[in-house]
Formats: structure tokens, sequence, C-alpha cells
């Protein structure tokens, strides 16, 4: 299976309007070169200043704050 949500997949959709699977080598090649050398990919709107996920939102309006607190599996529960 492919992942249709990655970086380099997002680059083939942008220049070829294709996912990166289906490309050829040479594509590849250059979905790759572009990805690496393109400011565009490289800061990607995730990794800016003030982004707030789509789960932070959520959290903050049922008023978790300390969800990211944890140690992987420990259930953390407001008091």
């Amino acid at each position: 299976m492919n992942n249709l949500n990655t970086t380099i997949d997002k680059v083939a959709m942008s220049e070829f309007d294709m996912h990166y699977y289906q490309l050829g080598d040479n594509e590849k090649q250059w979905c790759h070169d572009e990805m690496v050398n393109n400011p565009k990919w490289l800061d990607p709107f995730w990794k800016q200043p003030g982004y707030e996920s789509e789960t932070d939102k959520l959290c903050k309006e049922l008023g978790i704050f300390n969800y990211k607190a944890g140690k992987p599996g420990e259930l953390i529960i407001n008091k």
C-alpha cells in the first residue's frame, strides 16, 4: 500500500498531478530533489510558529491541557 499523505507525494501531486508511486524514475528523482531543496517543502505549514493541530485545538476546547505530558499508554486525567 502506498502512503498518499507524505511530503513527497504532495510534491508529486503539485507538480505532476499524479501520486508519487505512479511516477517514473526520472520524475521521482525530480520530486526528491524538489522536496529537499525547495523551502516550500522544507518548511511546511505545520512547522510554522503558532501552528496548532486539530488535536491541540480539540484538547484545548475540552480543557485537556497536559495530554502530551504522560508516558505512552498512561492515562492522564485532569483533576
